[in-house]
């Protein structure tokens, strides 16, 4: 299965947001007053959102709904955001896992996906981020990191070290093709159950109907694995798409 879009929906999703664009990114790269101020999505949608994946999750798995794997963290808004929201649902025994070099977006992300995107795109420093969550009264100490190129974290290594096995809600913001198929493919062996699958950029320059970026990878993804199917649920803003994903294995 797959959510490419057909000649003709393409066709009218191009002419549509000749009207109304998908908004563009309010930040990239450069000094801001206060970068922890940049939120790209508002924190009180995405604590909305990832309350009700936690009840949806709730409801078909139970109170061990799974923990949250985020890829791509930047000033820790939406981490941030997830950890709230656990706390407000009672949902203790879910751990918080957070993947990011912090040093932005890779060398080479200008050679991919139509060249949208530029090395060091999103760049916040991993003790910056730490700031930005402790004044949201969210305890970084409390969530895991996992610091560095994904070509160096997203090992099998990995998984043994931190027991990761229960997956509940993955919030992929890592931007680039190459990245997010990196990220799929090491969740591949770990997608045992129901598991919510966010897609923070979906839309973002228009990657979908170029058949780029995290358009590109999660419909390669689908294809490549028929032991998976996905169904799309609402998600928190126009240019991100959510699914509820589970194995079909027998």
């Amino acid at each position: 299965m797959s959510f490419r879009y057909s000649s003709l929906t393409r066709a009218g999703k191009i002419f549509y947001r000749r009207f109304f664009p998908v908004p563009k990114s309010p930040y990239t790269i450069g000094e801001v007053k206060d970068i922890c101020a940049v939120n790209l999505v508002p924190p009180e949608t995405l604590i909305n959102f990832f309350k009700n994946c936690l009840k949806k999750l709730k409801e078909i798995k139970g109170e061990e709904v799974g923990d949250y794997f985020e890829f791509g963290v930047f000033n820790g808004s939406s981490i941030g955001s997830m950890y709230l929201a656990r706390n407000e649902l009672g949902l203790g025994s879910m751990r918080l896992f957070g993947f990011d070099a912090f040093q932005g977006l890779p060398p080479g992300s200008e050679k991919e996906d139509a060249g949208v995107y530029k090395t060091g795109f999103y760049t916040c420093s991993f003790e910056k981020m730490q700031q930005c969550l402790s004044r949201r009264n969210v305890n970084p100490d409390d969530i895991t990191w996992i610091k560095g190129w994904y070509n160096e974290t997203l090992t099998d290594d990995t998984i043994k070290k931190f027991s990761l096995k229960k997956i509940g809600v993955v919030f992929i913001d890592c931007d680039t093709y190459s990245s997010s198929k990196s990220v799929l493919d090491f969740l591949k062996p770990l997608i045992t159950g129901p598991v919510i699958i966010c897609f923070d950029d979906w839309k973002l320059y228009d990657l979908d109907v170029k058949g780029e970026g995290e358009y590109r990878s999660f419909n390669e993804f689908l294809e490549n694995n028929s032991q998976f199917k996905a169904e799309e649920i609402k998600s928190y803003n126009r240019k991100s798409k959510s699914f509820l994903v589970t194995s079909i294995k027998v």
